[in-house]
């Protein structure tokens, strides 16, 4: 048995490497069709899936069933291959399919449903299956719940069969041409010591201030979770360090929980890489990415603030000291890894700005950040790093290989939604329910996108809203660009909220804490990122070059002044403890700064400062006045 399991692992590990290899090469040569380069990448995600189930299968029949899901695989995208003419040109458009075809495009949504549940459980596979059922027998609901009737050749060929949309659509697409590379980039930096980088960056920044350690948690998974783009990899990679050094330096086990789940979620709205759905974003806005990155900027700070500021007072409030030997930091070791990770990064801002493509961008970031751990392992002559780099492609690209089946099935959702005309009738449904009410309609897409988004994918909570909740919102007079950046980042933030916080599972893991205190907790230090959405939409001067620069300043100066008010309520203190009365006035200061970004209203702005500069007239007595009203 243990021989059988070394085969399979090097079996996955070949596939792994070769399935990187083949689309780190198609970045500079177009070595086959657009069609049949998303075809070989579905064959090899779904194969490489199904490896790494059998791997991880525990009885005989799990494994006997990979073998045959392996096979059939196999089966159905090489049928692609053999018949790729006869399906796009010759039985397709006539819909004169033969039972092979029929089943081949049964196997090709079956199988992908299957990996998808393997990879990330039930949910996203319900979900799809409710669209598909809908397709196949929507017709005989009643009313305008009904939809038109489809044959189950035409829909098959809708599905995929046609090779023009859904399987072999535009996410497939993005996934083999981008979402697949940036997660390879994002292992490759962490075979080569990101991590360690990112927690030195952390540790400079947090070395002076009594939340030092959960300051570098918070700037660590800021970093890391922006090349990563995976909040589950980024809790686990960073947290296993943070977490325990959150806990020795005096916070809570719920706390440094929750301080991590909430900093590597937000890792997927910090440029410049943002993670994979990101780029979809981009695709789908019609936006270059460099204005992606531009207007996530300022809305990201903000947040990584409001987690800092929670991080630093509780620090505060429970009397923790900086702890130097919980930070390791040194001068020599920084300056050393500096140009090693901060070049590659700076190289795909460089590209992109001078609007070379993503694959290009991406495969040359890459090609930087390995040539210079080439160079400092000879010269360090430290050749046992080269061993991590392997492990770290075959990790990431089973990583990939799970997006990119999950992107497969969210074809046929899509060509659902067009074809039923569920992407006219929902939004015109909401549009009647809301009764032209924008704040109702901004909360009915919130509340779906943060109960499509447990427990699936990012990418998969995007894609499912914005078919629906971006008409409506753009059909109410919301800004196209602000309507897509509002359902991203609810999808970014959908890990966080219970009862299925899949940030918070490995954080209370690695804290030993109670689950759902730290996913609470979590939700609460990342609030922030449940009102960016709302203010980027009445508030786009937050997004940088959508507004003349002089409003965007004054604006993020006001949101700035709002998350402060709102971390000093919650945690109580301040320079002191916050009595009861003065935490009233810290609240009333962050809703009118909100609403005066909502609304314009200097009467807003007139009352947050006055409420503002009441808590720091309190906080600038003499403590020993200040004590005494103060209960903590």
């Amino acid at each position: 048995m243990p021989e059988r399991q070394s085969v399979i692992r090097w079996l996955m590990a070949g596939l792994a490497l070769l399935m990187a290899a083949y689309h780190l090469l198609y970045t500079q040569w177009m070595l086959i069709g657009p069609i049949e380069h998303q075809n070989l990448h579905y064959m090899l995600a779904l194969t490489l899936v199904f490896l790494w189930s059998f791997s991880k299968a525990k009885g005989g029949m799990g494994k006997i069933s990979a073998l045959i899901f392996i096979a059939l695989s196999l089966y159905a995208t090489m049928y692609i291959f053999f018949n790729f003419n006869a399906l796009q040109e010759e039985r397709a458009p006539m819909l004169d399919l033969t039972q092979q075809d029929l089943l081949v495009g049964v196997l090709l949504i079956v199988l992908g449903l299957e990996a998808s549940r393997r990879s990330f459980g039930w949910a996203f596979p319900i979900v799809a299956c409710c669209f598909i059922s809908y397709a196949l027998w929507g017709h005989m609901l009643p009313g305008p719940l009904a939809s038109p009737k489809l044959d189950i050749d035409e829909l098959l060929v809708s599905y995929g069969l046609g090779l023009s949309g859904g399987i072999y659509g535009q996410v497939l697409g993005i996934s083999a041409n981008y979402i697949f590379l940036f997660v390879l980039f994002g292992g490759l930096l962490g075979a080569t010591g990101a991590a360690r980088f990112f927690n030195q960056v952390g540790a400079l920044a947090g070395s002076k201030m009594a939340g030092g350690p959960a300051i570098t948690a918070v700037i660590s998974s800021a970093l890391m979770g922006s090349v990563t783009g995976s909040v589950m990899a980024n809790v686990a990679t960073t947290g296993s360090f943070t977490i325990p050094m959150m806990k020795k330096a005096g916070y809570k086990p719920y706390q440094a929980g929750a301080i991590e789940a909430a900093a590597s979620s937000g890792g997927q709205i910090m440029p410049p890489v943002m993670g994979a759905t990101a780029f979809v974003m981009a695709e789908l806005a019609e936006t270059p990415y460099v204005m992606v990155m531009s207007a996530a900027l300022i809305p990201s700070l903000l947040y990584f603030l409001s987690v800092g500021v929670y991080a630093q007072l509780q620090a505060k409030r429970l009397g923790l000291h900086t702890m130097s030997d919980t930070l390791s930091f040194t001068w020599r070791s920084f300056l050393h890894d500096a140009p090693i990770f901060l070049l590659p990064l700076v190289s795909i801002i460089v590209l992109l700005v001078m609007g070379f493509s993503p694959m290009f961008t991406i495969f040359w970031a890459m090609a930087v950040l390995f040539l210079l751990n080439v160079i400092d392992i000879i010269t360090s002559k430290n050749y046992g790093q080269l061993k991590k780099i392997v492990p770290a492609f075959v990790d990431a690209a089973v990583t990939g290989a799970k997006i990119g089946v999950t992107c497969a099935v969210l074809g046929p959702i899509m060509t659902t939604v067009t074809k039923t005309l569920l992407g006219i009738k929902i939004p015109q449904l909401i549009v009647l329910c809301c009764h032209g009410s924008l704040s109702l309609a901004l909360l009915i897409t919130m509340a779906v996108c943060l109960l499509l988004g447990m427990g699936v994918p990012t990418l998969a909570a995007y894609l499912l809203v914005s078919m629906i909740g971006i008409p409506v919102l753009v059909e109410m007079g919301v800004m196209p660009f602000a309507a897509h950046m509002f359902v991203f980042v609810f999808a970014c933030f959908s890990c966080l909220t219970p009862p299925i916080a899949i940030a918070a599972l490995p954080a209370a893991a690695l804290a030993e804490s109670n689950y759902l205190r730290t996913a609470i907790e979590a939700s609460i230090v990342g609030v922030v990122g449940f009102i960016i959405p709302f203010l980027l939409v009445n508030s786009p001067e937050l997004m940088l070059g959508f507004a003349p620069m002089q409003a965007t300043l004054a604006s993020s100066f006001v949101a700035m002044l709002a998350v402060v008010s709102f971390g000093m309520g919650y945690c109580g203190f301040a320079r002191f403890l916050l009595s009861n009365f003065v935490r009233t006035f810290c609240f009333a200061a962050a809703a009118a700064f909100c609403i005066f970004l909502f609304t314009d209203s200097w009467l807003f702005l007139s009352i947050g400062g006055a409420c503002f500069a009441f808590v720091a007239a309190t906080q600038l007595m003499p403590r020993e006045r200040s004590k005494q009203p103060m209960q903590g």
